[in-house]
């Protein structure tokens, strides 16, 4: 079963309030035609893989027998980049003749955001008659949405770096179960890939299928673990190696060091 992973956020949620910084009561307004946001003037977007685009309303508090139209400017204050975090699918927005409203679609880049988000501030600049609210401002929080689906088998192939028998075998590929610990947290029985289960450590040094169980963390496509050992000391991540997923094929890599007699290798793990 799939789990959501969140990085711990605190969110300010915004309202729109009746003053001229922060939104329009447009049922009790008296003054000139301007635009204004509908829903305040900040929300929170999560991006996932396939993330539909943020949908940002914009409202006009009276119609017009023309078309208006209002550019967007990306504010200085952003800590969103565009083309990493997100793309506009519309640069300006327009209210058509004989409607009150428009919308703003924000596409989020699910590569380029991160767990700990960024702030896309938006302008919206008139033109000639199509005014706008005094500090027509909207803060749109872009904050990557990592989904965790690693549990199945897999196909297993581990390139050796270094073990007591090589050149022997330098490869092996095996059937391996990843299995779900917790959100995000995972385990696997063997982390050396068949070497200390079945291999030739299992003869010449007594380990066994248990001897090399690992469990490690997968939070947006990167893979990490601490604390974990063979049984000679600690194995940590390949200084320089790839430990990450695929979000494409779902294929795993996991590169590990064992730190008390140097047994290192690549793991490559593709889904059965």
């Amino acid at each position: 079963m799939k789990k959501i992973i969140f990085t711990l956020l605190t969110l300010a949620i915004f309202t729109a309030c009746e003053d001229e910084d922060h939104g329009v009561d447009a049922n009790n307004y008296n003054g000139p035609d301007i635009a204004y946001y509908t829903n305040g003037v900040a929300s929170s977007y999560f991006v996932t893989p396939n993330a539909e685009p943020a949908s940002i309303q914009i409202g006009a508090t009276s119609v017009s027998n023309s078309d208006r139209t209002y550019s967007l400017q990306v504010d200085a204050e952003s800590t969103a980049q565009e083309g990493v975090d997100f793309n506009f699918v519309n640069s300006s927005v327009t209210i058509p003749a004989g409607e009150y409203f428009g919308e703003i679609l924000v596409q989020g880049i699910f590569e380029g955001t991160t767990a700990e988000g960024s702030n896309l501030i938006i302008n919206l600049v008139g033109s000639g008659d199509n005014e706008v609210m005094v500090g027509a401002s909207y803060d749109l929080f872009i904050v990557q949405q990592c989904v965790s689906d690693l549990a199945g088998m897999y196909d297993v192939t581990t390139t050796y770096g270094f073990h007591d028998f090589l050149p022997d075998y330098s490869t092996n590929t095996m059937p391996i179960e990843i299995v779900e610990v917790d959100a995000g947290l995972y385990e696997v029985f063997d982390f050396s890939g068949g070497l200390y289960s079945s291999g030739p450590y299992s003869a010449a040094y007594g380990t066994g299928d248990t001897s090399f169980t690992v469990q490690f963390n997968e939070n947006c496509g990167n893979i990490s673990w601490e604390g974990q050992s063979d049984p000679w000391g600690a194995c940590i991540p390949l200084d320089g190696g790839t430990n990450s997923v695929n979000l494409s094929t779902g294929v795993v890599t996991i590169s590990w060091y064992c730190e008390g007699y140097g047994e290192n290798g690549v793991s490559v793990y593709t889904p059965q």
